[in-house]
């Protein structure tokens, strides 16, 4: 990736740029550089930096003298490296992934010589921040320059290795498909919080026709393992693929697939899309049958994490309420970490969209604690942002925050599929149809979390209908109903497409499978707590239900 800028650190302070020609800085600016690129991810907020460098300034006058310092800042950094800082209304990031930081070397000290007069806040962070770099001739910031939102939470992600697939006959023993399948699948793994994925590179050093499950997982650490053989013939193949639980060496899933060379040569194989579902379904299946058998305390946190992730999904009270207890009992055990924290505010915001919160206001409330937690915990984490930005649009109406906290989300991880979703679900709401259905119908080409594929189809169905495809709304209703029959939202969206498109009887029909599963659904509920009745269309959609046969 190209490097726009060089920081050095340790010695004499200075900035330059891509050709080593040095940025001339203020003082001022050289502290908020090198506070920005100590930072896990790049991330500070506003607050921090505005109590760090204008320690003795009111809360406006700081606040203007940030505005004005950044302005700056990206004026004397040139119009190429400006792009590297983002600022929206809490954070301020510098992308590490495009500035190339020196390490602490010998002796030579941090911002050697440096201090900012009068700013005392500043100047004891940086007499901390030597001290700490003195104690230690490791890299300065773990997570510094490096994508820190994945990384620091694999440990509590199952972990999941690809053989490479072996080739067999007919067709010709040299033709690479068999590697080119397994990388496709690894990749298309990856993209996911399902699973942490070991390098295909580093899964290539194990021959897939010796190697013995339990060897994989003592080498490589990994709890699953996924084989398989492919053979071909003419433009056309046919893959078997097993999944194994790697340390009790058993098979707990196995397929056979067949698709066109051309499409997996693309990138685009509906057999690998669908295997990493069953995958994900299956290893999430394991989770919640092992959960429901031994006592948690038994368990290892990542099975803990996925039985709760599945049971979240469920429409049953009974099961829903599980997933708290689980991720509660998460939470004791890792207290401080991201993933659960996370997944507990998805939780409270599930809890409300399913119909089941006895009071939305506490449910909100305890959701935004939760996100604030795992922003703390790791500033970059893509879903934990992608939480802030569920809480602001679908509970708080505040889709300028929401839009924001889903870019820092893909800032993080343009593959994260659950903030392209969302984002695309805001811009429905926005009056921006063609868009919403642009980013929807991309985040279902991402693979989600298996048991999450009914949210995506729900979300997606909405955007359709925010576009007037009824057709292609109802279809993607359907599809989320198929798998969740009892989910509210869908019906919702499925009940509107239906009357809006001259279909009253089925409209009516479905109004009263929304009933059931929402009991307290009704016409002031939906323009009070739904956001779909803020868009502009929502007065229409309103309508529509009222003719379908929503109770005032």
């Amino acid at each position: 990736m190209t490097v726009f800028l060089k920081i050095c650190r340790f010695g004499a302070f200075g900035v330059f740029d891509a050709q080593g020609e040095n940025v001339q800085l203020g003082a001022k600016h050289q502290a908020l550089m090198s506070l920005l690129s100590t930072a896990d991810g790049g991330i500070r907020t506003r607050a921090f930096l505005e109590k760090t460098l204008w320690c003795l300034a009111q809360p406006e006058q700081a606040k203007a003298s940030l505005r004005t310092a950044l302005s700056t800042l990206r004026r004397h950094l040139g119009p190429e490296a400006a792009k590297l800082l983002f600022a929206n209304r809490e954070r301020v990031i510098l992308d590490l992934t495009r500035v190339e930081l020196d390490s602490c070397a010998g002796s030579l000290e941090f911002m050697e010589g440096f201090e900012l007069p009068h700013e005392s806040v500043f100047n004891s962070w940086l007499s901390d921040t030597r001290a700490e770099f003195s104690r230690s001739s490791a890299h300065p910031v773990p997570q510094a320059g490096a994508a820190p939102g994945r990384v620091i939470l694999d440990r509590l992600l199952p972990s999941i290795a690809v053989l490479p697939f072996v080739h067999r006959s007919p067709g010709a023993a040299d033709a690479p498909l068999g590697s080119l399948m397994s990388e496709e699948l690894s990749r298309h793994l990856s993209r996911s919080w399902a699973f942490s994925v070991t390098s295909y590179l580093a899964s290539r050093q194990f021959d897939p026709e010796k190697v013995r499950p339990a060897e994989v997982s003592s080498v490589a650490g990994v709890d699953y393992l996924i084989s398989g053989t492919v053979t071909s013939d003419g433009g056309r193949f046919r893959a078997e693929i097993d999944l194994h639980d790697a340390v009790r060496e058993k098979v707990i899933w196995s397929r056979s697939f067949d698709g066109s060379k051309s499409s997996l040569m693309e990138g685009r194989s509906s057999v690998l899309r669908n295997a990493t579902l069953q995958i994900g379904q299956t290893a999430a299946g394991e989770a919640v049958r092992l959960a429901g058998f031994k006592p948690l305390k038994a368990l290892e946190s990542h099975v803990l994490l996925m039985a709760a992730i599945s049971l979240m999904q469920e429409m049953d009270a009974g099961k829903f309420q599980r997933a708290h207890e689980i991720l509660s009992h998460l939470l004791e055990r890792e207290p401080n970490h991201a993933l659960p924290l996370t997944w507990m505010g998805f939780w409270h915001v599930m809890r409300v969209e399913k119909g089941l919160s006895p009071n939305r206001e506490e449910d909100s409330r305890l959701a935004s604690r939760m996100a604030d937690a795992a922003i703390d915990a790791a500033p970059a984490f893509s879903l934990a942002h992608t939480l802030k930005g569920l809480i602001s649009s679908h509970l708080t109406f505040r889709f300028d925050l929401a839009q924001d906290a889903y870019d820092l989300a893909l800032r993080d991880n343009p593959n994260e599929a659950l903030a392209l979703l969302l984002k695309g679900a805001t811009l429905a709401y926005q009056d921006m149809p063609d868009a919403a259905v642009q980013m929807t119908d991309a985040a279902r080409q991402l693979t989600p979390l298996g048991p999450q594929c009914y949210y995506f189809d729900a979300i997606s169905a909405l955007a359709h209908l925010s576009a007037r495809n009824y057709g292609r709304a109802i279809e993607l209703a359907d599809r989320s109903l198929d798998a969740k029959g009892a989910f509210p939202v869908p019906l919702r969206s499925k009940a509107i497409a239906l009357q809006m498109s001259g279909r009253g009887d089925e409209a009516r029909s479905t109004v009263q499978k929304l009933l059931e599963a929402a009991p307290k659904f009704c016409l002031s509920q939906f323009q009070r707590d739904n956001p779909a009745a803020m868009s502009p269309a929502g007065p229409e959609w309103a309508s529509a239900l009222r003719q379908a046969g929503v109770p005032e």
